[in-house]
């Protein structure tokens, strides 16, 4: 797995600063300009193709810099990103940045993409590609995840409620899952999706997350999320190199080590309670 880090001038060169760490490490650029960007993962074997992009829109005057983030089984050249086959569609998932200097961590297999951006004192993030199903390829060959800090396109990175949470916290709506039956599926958040309003990403210790604390010998425990569904029983898959853990002594940017691998700790936004941080694997 390939990691990196820097500081982008602002939210479009990180969309080129994404582009150039991507086509390095197993993706291939299919279509970039100033303002989008399509990449196609060749997967773990190099036989996949995997589809996914931001798209990058401003209103200056009322102060936001974001990304739209889309996925699709398929791509098509000169077609918008929501007439691509099958695709999520737009106005879906977010990254909530801004026009400034932007610090960044990217890590990246080629078949999944996670970027965490720090934008004044919180965190956004993003996730591209494909998750870890509990199934063989033939039985789930595209679980793929596109996941930001929320669904309302018009708003700032500052916003404090549930509209704007990280994707793998289980408490906004930034979250789109393509499912084994070929449909994509939302995160319900309360609310009723067109698809599927009983997606859920939750963690094995999701019960306790108010009260997770460290191990008796203070080190941290990394806890696995994954997408479910709670109205037809079923995980549908893991997401690969991010964990929940413990706020317990903890804060965002730590590094610790579990047997030689390293992890890297980020609050979900701007929540800093012992059960809002995860732990993003470095190598």
């Amino acid at each position: 797995m390939a990691y990196t880090s820097g500081t982008a001038a602002n939210y479009k060169d990180l969309l080129a600063v994404l582009a150039t760490f991507a086509s390095a490490n197993g993706w291939t650029i299919l279509e970039q300009s100033a303002t989008r960007l399509y990449l196609c993962g060749e997967g773990l074997a190099g036989l996949d193709r995997i589809y996914c992009g931001a798209d990058t829109f401003e209103d200056p005057a009322a102060g936001y810099y974001n990304w739209c983030l889309f996925g699709s089984i398929s791509w098509r050249a000169r077609r918008e990103p929501e007439k691509q086959p099958l695709s999520c569609g737009k106005d879906r998932s977010f990254a909530y940045l801004w026009n400034a200097p932007i610090p960044y961590w990217m890590v990246a297999t080629p078949r999944r993409i996670i970027m965490v951006a720090k934008i004044s004192t919180v965190y956004q993030f993003v996730h591209l590609g494909l998750g870890d199903p509990p199934a063989t390829d033939t039985q789930y060959p595209y679980p793929m995840l596109i996941g930001g800090c929320g669904s309302i396109r018009n708003q700032s990175y500052a916003v404090s409620n549930n509209g704007n949470s990280a994707f793998w916290a289980n408490l906004g709506y930034g979250v789109r899952a393509l499912l084994p039956g070929g449909t994509w599926g939302g995160y319900n958040g309360g609310a009723q999706s067109a698809s599927n309003p009983s997606l859920n990403v939750v963690s094995a210790n999701s019960a306790n997350k108010d009260t997770i604390l460290s191990g008796i010998n203070g080190d941290y425990l990394l806890d696995q999320i994954f997408v479910t569904d709670s109205v037809r029983p079923s995980t549908y898959f893991a997401i690969d190199g991010l964990y929940r853990v413990s706020g317990h002594k903890n804060a965002s940017e730590n590094v610790f080590a579990i047997d030689g691998i390293n992890y890297m700790v980020f609050q979900d936004v701007y929540r800093v309670g012992y059960g809002d941080y995860c732990a993003l694997r470095l190598n």
